[in-house]
C-alpha cells in the first residue's frame, strides 16, 4: 500500500484513510462510523484528521470512563448521556448487590439492633450495679464493717461514672486521682 494512499493533506491537516485510521486506533470500522456519528471530526469522505482525531477520541474515552464533572461544559451531548448513563449502571449495580446481601442475611434491621444493644446494656447495667455489693461481702471477713461499706461505696460510684460515660460520651477514661 503506498503513502498516498493511506494518508494525505487536506487544508494543510494530516489526514489518514479510514484503514489506517481504524490501524492507528485499533477499532473496527464500524466503531469508526460511531464515532463519527458522535462527533469525532472528518475532513472529506474516507479522511480523518490525524491529531484532531487523537484529541476526540482521547476525550471521548475520558467521558466514557468516569470523567470528571468539572470538564462536563466541554463533552457533547453524547458523551454527556454516556457519562450519566455509566453512572447510573453504577448506582444500579451498587442497589442491586445491597438488595441481594440483605436477601442473604448479611445484613441486620436497625430495630433489631437496636432492641438487641438496649436488652444487653440494661442487663450490663443490672450485672455492674451488683457488682460492688458482691466484692464487699467477699471482703467483709478480712477487713472493718466500715471499711466495707467505703470499698461497696467506692466501687458503686466507679461503676456508676463509667456507666455514665459510656452512655453520654461512648467512651471511658479512667482518670487518675
Amino acid at each position: 500500500m503506498s503513502v498516498k494512499s493511506v494518508a494525505k493533506m487536506i487544508d494543510n491537516r494530516l489526514c489518514l484513510s479510514t484503514s489506517a485510521m481504524c490501524d492507528v486506533l485499533d477499532v473496527h470500522r464500524n466503531t469508526l462510523a460511531q464515532w463519527v456519528k458522535l462527533g469525532m471530526p472528518k475532513c472529506a469522505n474516507g479522511w480523518y484528521p490525524l491529531k484532531e482525531c487523537l484529541a476526540w477520541v482521547q476525550d471521548y474515552k475520558g467521558a466514557s470512563s468516569n470523567q470528571a464533572p468539572e470538564r462536563e461544559e466541554k463533552m457533547t451531548l453524547a458523551q454527556q448521556k454516556l457519562y450519566y448513563e455509566a453512572k447510573l449502571k453504577e448506582q444500579q449495580t451498587e442497589a442491586a448487590t445491597l438488595k441481594n446481601a440483605i436477601a442473604k442475611g448479611e445484613y441486620i434491621k436497625r430495630d433489631d439492633v437496636v432492641a438487641e444493644l438496649q436488652r444487653f446494656f440494661t442487663t450490663l447495667k443490672r450485672s455492674m450495679s451488683g457488682f460492688s455489693r458482691k466484692i464487699a461481702m467477699e471482703v467483709a471477713p478480712f477487713v472493718e464493717p466500715e471499711q466495707v461499706r467505703i470499698i461497696e461505696q467506692n466501687i458503686a460510684d466507679t461503676t456508676n461514672a463509667v456507666l455514665l460515660q459510656l452512655s453520654v460520651r461512648g467512651v471511658y477514661d479512667a482518670r487518675e486521682k
